[in-house]
Protein backbone atom coordinates (compact mmCIF):
# COMPACT_ATOMS: atom_id res chain seq x y z
CA UNK A 1 0.00 0.00 0.00
CA UNK A 2 1.43 3.38 -1.06
CA UNK A 3 1.03 6.95 0.17
CA UNK A 4 -0.59 8.01 -3.13
CA UNK A 5 -3.50 5.68 -2.29
CA UNK A 6 -4.36 7.48 0.95
CA UNK A 7 -3.05 11.04 0.59
CA UNK A 8 -5.28 14.09 0.34
CA UNK A 9 -4.72 15.99 -2.90
CA UNK A 10 -6.82 19.06 -2.03
CA UNK A 11 -4.43 20.74 0.39
CA UNK A 12 -4.86 24.06 2.16
CA UNK A 13 -1.51 25.86 2.04
CA UNK A 14 -0.31 28.90 3.95
CA UNK A 15 2.02 31.76 3.10
CA UNK A 16 5.08 32.21 5.38
CA UNK A 17 4.25 35.90 5.80
CA UNK A 18 0.86 35.17 7.36
CA UNK A 19 0.51 35.92 11.04
CA UNK A 20 -0.22 33.26 13.61
CA UNK A 21 -3.69 34.77 14.00
CA UNK A 22 -4.36 34.47 10.25
CA UNK A 23 -3.04 30.90 10.17
CA UNK A 24 -5.18 29.93 13.17
CA UNK A 25 -8.21 31.40 11.42
CA UNK A 26 -7.54 29.30 8.30
CA UNK A 27 -7.04 26.13 10.37
CA UNK A 28 -10.29 26.77 12.24
CA UNK A 29 -12.20 27.64 9.07
CA UNK A 30 -11.10 24.43 7.33
CA UNK A 31 -11.32 22.29 10.49
CA UNK A 32 -7.74 21.08 10.12
CA UNK A 33 -4.96 20.88 12.69
CA UNK A 34 -2.08 21.86 10.43
CA UNK A 35 -1.07 22.86 6.92
CA UNK A 36 2.02 23.12 4.72
CA UNK A 37 3.69 26.49 4.30
CA UNK A 38 4.77 27.25 0.73
CA UNK A 39 6.41 30.17 -1.05
CA UNK A 40 4.92 31.99 -4.05
CA UNK A 41 6.29 29.30 -6.41
CA UNK A 42 4.70 26.52 -4.37
CA UNK A 43 7.99 25.33 -2.85
CA UNK A 44 7.46 23.62 0.49
CA UNK A 45 9.06 25.62 3.33
CA UNK A 46 7.57 23.98 6.39
CA UNK A 47 4.42 22.92 8.19
CA UNK A 48 2.45 24.88 10.77
CA UNK A 49 0.35 23.03 13.31
CA UNK A 50 -1.90 23.90 16.22
CA UNK A 51 0.99 22.88 18.46
CA UNK A 52 3.31 25.38 16.73
CA UNK A 53 0.73 28.14 17.15
CA UNK A 54 0.28 27.23 20.81
CA UNK A 55 4.06 27.20 21.29
CA UNK A 56 4.24 30.74 19.80
CA UNK A 57 2.69 32.04 23.02
CA UNK A 58 5.50 30.76 25.23
CA UNK A 59 9.15 31.77 25.54
CA UNK A 60 11.52 29.77 23.37
CA UNK A 61 14.26 27.50 24.72
CA UNK A 62 16.91 30.23 24.61
CA UNK A 63 14.71 32.60 26.62
CA UNK A 64 13.97 29.82 29.11
CA UNK A 65 17.66 29.09 29.67
CA UNK A 66 18.50 32.77 30.01
CA UNK A 67 15.98 33.06 32.81
CA UNK A 68 13.88 30.13 33.97
CA UNK A 69 11.43 32.65 35.40
CA UNK A 70 10.19 33.27 31.85
CA UNK A 71 7.67 30.46 32.36
CA UNK A 72 6.75 31.58 35.87
CA UNK A 73 5.97 35.27 35.32
CA UNK A 74 2.33 34.78 34.37
CA UNK A 75 1.58 38.50 33.98
CA UNK A 76 4.40 38.80 31.45
CA UNK A 77 3.22 35.59 29.72
CA UNK A 78 -0.29 37.05 29.51
CA UNK A 79 1.00 40.22 27.82
CA UNK A 80 3.20 38.29 25.40
CA UNK A 81 0.37 35.87 24.58
CA UNK A 82 -1.75 38.79 23.43
CA UNK A 83 0.94 39.74 20.92
CA UNK A 84 1.69 36.19 19.76
CA UNK A 85 -1.00 36.39 17.10
CA UNK A 86 1.06 39.00 15.27
CA UNK A 87 4.13 36.78 14.87
CA UNK A 88 4.82 35.53 11.33
CA UNK A 89 4.27 31.82 10.92
CA UNK A 90 7.74 31.58 9.37
CA UNK A 91 9.05 32.25 12.91
CA UNK A 92 7.19 29.36 14.53
CA UNK A 93 6.56 26.75 11.81
CA UNK A 94 8.33 23.42 11.78
CA UNK A 95 10.93 23.50 9.04
CA UNK A 96 12.58 20.17 9.91
CA UNK A 97 10.27 17.98 7.92
CA UNK A 98 9.62 14.42 7.05
CA UNK A 99 8.35 14.26 3.48
CA UNK A 100 7.02 11.37 1.49
CA UNK A 101 6.96 10.60 -2.20
CA UNK A 102 3.72 9.29 -3.68
CA UNK A 103 5.30 5.83 -4.00
CA UNK A 104 6.42 5.64 -0.36
CA UNK A 105 4.91 2.61 1.42
CA UNK A 106 2.40 3.68 4.10
CA UNK A 107 4.00 1.37 6.66
CA UNK A 108 7.32 3.19 6.14
CA UNK A 109 5.87 6.68 6.55
CA UNK A 110 3.72 5.48 9.45
CA UNK A 111 6.84 4.22 11.21
CA UNK A 112 8.55 7.58 10.67
CA UNK A 113 5.49 9.38 12.08
CA UNK A 114 5.52 7.23 15.20
CA UNK A 115 9.28 7.63 15.70
CA UNK A 116 9.18 11.42 15.27
CA UNK A 117 5.81 12.28 16.83
CA UNK A 118 4.74 13.99 13.61
CA UNK A 119 1.05 13.78 12.68
CA UNK A 120 1.06 14.99 9.08
CA UNK A 121 3.54 14.61 6.25
CA UNK A 122 3.71 16.58 3.00
CA UNK A 123 3.83 14.47 -0.14
CA UNK A 124 6.31 15.85 -2.66
CA UNK A 125 6.93 14.82 -6.25
CA UNK A 126 9.85 16.37 -8.16
CA UNK A 127 10.12 19.11 -5.51
CA UNK A 128 6.45 20.06 -5.78
CA UNK A 129 3.83 19.60 -3.07
CA UNK A 130 1.24 17.16 -4.44
CA UNK A 131 -0.62 16.17 -1.28
CA UNK A 132 -0.64 15.53 2.44
CA UNK A 133 -0.96 12.33 4.40
CA UNK A 134 -1.99 12.30 8.03
CA UNK A 135 -1.58 9.75 10.74
CA UNK A 136 -5.35 9.29 10.63
CA UNK A 137 -5.22 8.47 6.88
CA UNK A 138 -2.62 5.78 7.45
CA UNK A 139 -4.27 4.49 10.61
CA UNK A 140 -7.58 4.08 8.78
CA UNK A 141 -6.03 2.15 5.93
CA UNK A 142 -4.10 -0.10 8.32
CA UNK A 143 -7.26 -0.83 10.33
CA UNK A 144 -9.07 -1.69 7.13
CA UNK A 145 -6.36 -3.72 5.38
CA UNK A 146 -4.72 -5.53 8.25
CA UNK A 147 -7.45 -5.70 10.91
CA UNK A 148 -10.57 -5.59 8.72
CA UNK A 149 -12.04 -2.91 10.99
CA UNK A 150 -12.19 0.50 9.33
CA UNK A 151 -15.55 0.11 7.58
CA UNK A 152 -17.10 -1.10 10.82
CA UNK A 153 -15.39 1.68 12.76
CA UNK A 154 -16.77 4.34 10.38
CA UNK A 155 -20.30 2.96 10.87
CA UNK A 156 -19.79 2.95 14.65
CA UNK A 157 -18.50 6.55 14.64
CA UNK A 158 -21.44 7.66 12.51
CA UNK A 159 -23.96 5.98 14.85
CA UNK A 160 -22.21 7.43 17.91
CA UNK A 161 -22.12 10.93 16.38
CA UNK A 162 -25.80 10.78 15.38
CA UNK A 163 -26.85 9.77 18.89
CA UNK A 164 -25.27 12.86 20.46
Amino acid sequence: MLVKEVMKIKVVTLDPEMTCREAAEVLLQHKISGAPVVDTRGKLLGVISEKDLFRAIYPNYREFHEGEGAYLDFEKLEQEAKGAGDKKISEVMSSRLIVAAPDTPILQIGAQMIASGIHRVPVVDNGKLVGMVSRRDIYGRILNNYFGLWEGLEKYEKRTHESR
